[in-house]
């Protein structure tokens, strides 16, 4: 190391201590524990610290005119100052001559290394100021990325309803012309009139299709909420052909593809054609009828389980007891039955997220299903609540713990919770 006021300098020690310093701090940046460089305020993000190679050539700056001052030596030795000193002087005289090459090269190479330093320094508050900037445009390309995939998410969302909307449309018209050729030349009958009037019942089936294509979300989302009720038939020996599973409101089918896929024999049953017709496409059992008339029209205890996933917020009271009186008669002894519905003890969902959907009719409180299913039969009822938010939406609670925990209880608890009854 270059010791202040020592009147030799060597340059090639100086830039190898220079070299030795910038490797030392590269291979801290990479070092195995991966962690940043600390550096002082004001300073680029750099592998390099910058002051401390500052301050290794402000010490050289120091010892620069090698041959031009005494050295320290001749300043604490009392004993023989006088003598040292005046000898000294002499030899420092005559020595300014011969350092004086010496002390232009030491001069020369410290204002090229200061040049190198800044020079690099400005390279690398360029690379940073360049590396920000990519970064910003690589954000904001994300973002437009993000924009288009939600723009042709729409777009998917219209272009499937107005295919399910044409089916629809197509089967209507041909349904028209087989009952006008089978009548002509005499007038429509009364049964083929209601037949087009019931039709009418379906006209917004591809809506509700597309509506729940938006915000219900992905199939595959779905599939892995519906699996935490697998272990539930399983016990309760559901599934099987002498036991197998009905879906009220079977939507898109999910439920049923999962239970296919998991080795369950399972039928489902909705008013929607649109539904239906692409759960039959996937291969699915699916019925296009009312749920009611649909369990009335099934033996008793044929069943081993009855199903419906937000389906009974959408019933009128007096149908829900009836539709919970039928299920526990078509169930066999020891059968589960398992309606999931949203939760209105959730502030968000019952205030707001509820109403998203124009056909919903009412929040259904919790305690109330369960007694309703005692009511009807069920034993062992029991609530599952299910999918709270995630972590990150919920309030901290670092300033106000208790009011926080309290709102957190309200706005991010579960979204949704499952009734679930056994028949005795």
């Amino acid at each position: 190391m270059i010791e202040q006021n020592n009147p030799r300098i060597d340059a090639a020690e100086l830039l190898a201590l220079v070299q030795r310093e910038m490797e030392r701090q590269r291979q801290q940046a990479q070092g195995s524990a991966g962690e940043p460089v600390e550096q002082a305020e004001g300073e680029t993000n750099n592998p390099y610290n910058w002051s401390q190679l500052s301050a290794t050539l402000d010490v050289a700056q120091q010892n620069v005119d090698a041959g031009t001052r005494l050295s320290t030596f001749l300043n604490y030795r009392r004993s023989i100052r006088w003598l040292v000193r005046g000898v000294g002087k002499v030899i420092l005289y005559f020595g300014r001559v011969i350092t004086v090459p010496q002390r232009d090269f030491n001069n020369a190479i410290l204002h090229a290394l200061r040049i190198t330093l800044n020079g690099i320094r400005d390279m690398n508050r360029f690379t940073d100021q360049t590396v920000r900037r990519l970064d910003r445009e690589l954000a904001g390309q994300a973002d437009q990325l993000r924009e288009l995939e939600a723009r042709d998410r729409e777009k998917d969302h219209l272009i499937g309803y107005l295919k399910a909307n044409l089916v629809m449309q197509e089967r209507r018209i041909t349904l028209f012309l087989d009952e006008a050729r089978r009548c002509l030349p005499d007038k429509f009958s009364q049964d083929q009139l209601a037949d087009f009037v019931r039709e009418k019942g379906h006209l917004l089936d591809s809506l509700y299709v597309t509506f729940e294509d938006k915000f219900r979300g992905t199939r595959e989302e779905i599939r892995d909420r519906l699996r935490v009720y697998l272990d539930l038939l399983r016990q309760a020996g559901a599934g099987t052909a002498e036991r197998p599973i009905l879906d009220i409101g079977c939507g898109r089918g999910e439920w049923l593809e999962l239970l296919r896929d998991e080795g369950f024999h399972a039928t489902g049953v909705d008013m929607n054609d649109t539904l239906a017709l692409q759960c039959r496409e996937r291969g699915l059992q699916v019925e296009v009828n009312d749920a009611l008339a649909f369990l009335r029209s099934l033996p008793e205890a044929s069943l081993g389980a009855v199903t419906g996933f937000h389906i009974i917020e959408h019933l009128p009271m007096e149908v829900l007891l009836d539709l919970y009186g039928e299920a526990v008669r078509v169930l066999h002894p020891g059968g589960v039955a398992i309606f999931e519905t949203p939760n209105p003890q959730n502030l968000l969902v019952g205030a707001c997220n509820f109403y998203a959907d124009p056909t919903h009719k009412r929040p259904l409180y919790p305690e109330t299903q369960k007694f309703f299913l005692e009511y009807r039969g069920f034993s062992r009822v029991e609530l599952k609540f299910l999918h709270p938010h995630e972590p990150g939406a919920r309030l901290p609670e670092d300033e106000a713990p208790a009011l926080a925990a309290r709102l957190n209880d309200l706005l991010s608890c579960a979204r949704d919770y499952a009734v679930i009854g056994y028949r005795p």
